[in-house]
């Protein structure tokens, strides 16, 4: 079909232009477009990793039209820590790239296939693997561009590795934070700022609320994403209900969703910090104050 030739047409322009750059040394594809047998559709993304000897030439969007007619593009640094560039090509067709250093990648893979020394290893080199791990074996991964060698090295991919969890600094960051917001976005509420309320309501469930129902559908036995990315397929069914918050410029209904939101942070907390020995911080009195005003606003 038309559509499926227009997929095709992005991919081989891709392949054909990473084969012009010299230091490209591996381009590589993974998620839904990376198998022929995974279920993607036009609207489906695609993701790279551009392993390269230049990764500083690729923060930026100037290279773009060297492969199709760009339509719009950016670049910025992701929570991870890496640059990301997200491109809209001709046609719709949507790729995010990742420029990454070839040193740094052959020391990923090395490290890959010695779990035993993950204590051992620097925080940024651990996490390194275990994102790199969650990117490749998400939906599957594809060699587009690159030698023999680089098949080799994907080859620690098969080494069993310990997930990647949530620390318990990390808990006690989400925990903490979370009260101080709820509250500001209560007086959004009251004042009232109801877009402004939407606005910080919404952060507050992607800042805070993710990463422990992250954690806890991993402890569930679940392989959760990212930026709640595919959340449905992680989430069980009371999560999914509960997340399932509406919102609006209507005071009572915002005051609802946040009220909402806290009976759901408290519980999830609750849930991670009993699975995984963390300490849960006393926040009754806040919540429990802030309960008391939102169901003033909520009727």
């Amino acid at each position: 079909t038309a559509r499926n030739m227009i997929a095709a047409e992005f991919e081989e322009r891709l392949v054909e232009w990473a084969r012009r750059e010299s230091d490209l040394v591996a381009l590589v594809l993974a998620g839904s477009r990376a198998q022929p047998g995974e279920k993607s559709d036009h609207w489906s993304d695609w993701d790279f990793h551009l392993i390269t000897t230049r990764p500083h030439h690729y923060r930026n969007t100037g290279w773009l039209n060297q492969i199709a007619p760009c339509l719009c593009a950016n670049a910025e640094r992701t929570a991870r820590g890496v640059v990301k560039v997200t491109a809209v090509f001709d046609g719709g067709l949507e790729a995010d790239f990742v420029p990454l250093a070839a040193w740094q990648m052959k020391l990923v893979y090395s490290g890959m296939r010695h779990p035993e020394w993950a204590s051992w290893m620097p925080t940024k080199l651990r996490r390194g693997i275990q994102e790199t791990r969650a990117f490749m074996l998400g939906s599957g991964y594809r060699l587009l561009v690159g030698n023999a060698e680089w098949n080799q090295r994907f080859a620690a991919l098969e080494t069993s590795w310990p997930s990647l969890e949530l620390s318990a600094e990390e808990f006690a960051r989400h925990t903490a934070a979370f009260w101080p917001k709820a509250v500001w976005v209560f007086k959004k509420i009251v004042r009232p700022e109801p877009r402004s309320a939407m606005h910080w309501l919404h952060l507050l469930v992607v800042h805070q609320v993710y990463p422990l129902l992250a954690e806890e559908a991993r402890l569930e036995g679940f392989a959760p994403r990212p930026e709640a990315r595919k959340a449905e397929q992680w989430l069980n069914a009371r999560r999914l209900q509960q997340t399932a918050i509406v919102t609006g410029t209507d005071q009572a209904q915002l005051a609802r969703a946040l009220l909402a939101e806290i009976a759901l942070f408290e519980e999830v907390s609750a849930s991670v910090a009993a699975q995984r020995g963390f300490r849960l911080p006393d926040h009754s009195a806040v919540a429990a104050w802030l309960r008391a005003e939102l169901a003033k606003l909520a009727g």
